[in-house]
């Protein structure tokens, strides 16, 4: 008779049955950041769209309070215009400053949740501490010591970073690297790792170099098609992919930690595909 499934929560497709408490919680609380930062973006782009309106709303009510000539008329008007102006250049190009913006604060989501979680590793699970590339930590004792437990936790995950230079590695192997040594290894859907690296590689060129495309950018990921200097412009479709890609992450690394409790969390084939992303002309998607 084959083993029965552990319930897994409809929500958050997160058993909390065997999982201990301080897993679960980072990973729910993590995937509720993740949704308000998705949200808080289609919000804002419809409220950017509002403003194209602006303008007529605020003449018509000058012009019905008899006061369309007063200077702060005038000025209410003038600003409304200029941002109507903004908003449908935003609208047209389809808000790449709002969806590059949304890039950077996505991929800064990813390395708090990994390097959160393996501090929650090494705070909570007293083999951690045992992994040969702990060991080899040089630590400031007198620096640690003084440092809360979570604090601790968090110092010697900066030292694990510097020591692997994981901040250096390209693409997911930025967290791989973090998570190898703990035995965390897991294999990402179909097209998963290089919607990351390109997530990765958009989120550097928006984040230092002023949002244009340089020779590195262009190398690495020729299928974007952009040239030298040219603007980095961040579509709906190709957020929405980052996000994806993202979330297929976080979910793949929930079965592995699964795994090591014993607790299979994959739904059977029935229940839901393996998710796969294929590259749209402008993107990952």
């Amino acid at each position: 008779m084959p083993a029965k499934r552990k319930a897994v929560s409809p929500s958050t497709g997160i058993s909390s049955k065997k999982l201990p408490e301080w897993i679960t919680d980072h990973f729910k609380e993590s995937l509720k950041s993740h949704e308000l930062l998705m949200q808080i973006t289609d919000i804002s782009a419809r409220g950017i769209s509002v403003f194209r309106g602006m303008p007529k709303i605020v003449k018509v009510l000058a012009d019905v309070e008899g006061n369309s000539d007063h200077p702060d008329s005038m000025k209410k008007l003038d600003r409304a215009q200029k941002e109507a102006e903004l908003a449908s250049t935003e609208v047209e190009k389809d808000f790449p400053v709002l969806h590059g913006l949304a890039v950077v604060a996505l991929w800064s989501w990813m390395e708090h949740f990994v390097k959160g979680f393996v501090a929650l590793w090494l705070a909570h699970r007293r083999d951690a501490l045992n992994v040969p590339a702990v060991q080899k930590l040089r630590v400031r004792l007198g620096e640690y010591l003084q440092l809360q437990k979570a604090e601790q936790a968090q110092f010697l995950v900066e030292l694990l970073e510097q020591e692997l230079a994981s901040s250096l590695k390209r693409g997911v192997t930025r967290f791989e690297s973090l998570l190898q040594p703990f035995g965390l290894s897991f294999q990402l859907p179909d097209g998963c790792r290089e919607t990351l690296f390109e997530l990765q590689q958009i989120r550097n060129a928006i984040a230092h170099r002023n949002g244009r495309a340089d020779r590195r950018l262009c190398s690495d990921c020729p299928w974007l098609k952009l040239k030298i200097n040219q603007p980095v412009l961040v579509s709906r479709m190709m957020l929405h992919a980052y996000s994806e890609a993202a979330g297929a992450f976080l979910l793949a690394f929930l079965y592995r930690v699964g795994d090591v409790y014993s607790v299979d969390l994959r739904p059977t084939e029935h229940e839901a595909p393996t998710p796969s992303f294929k590259r749209t002309p402008d993107g990952a998607a």
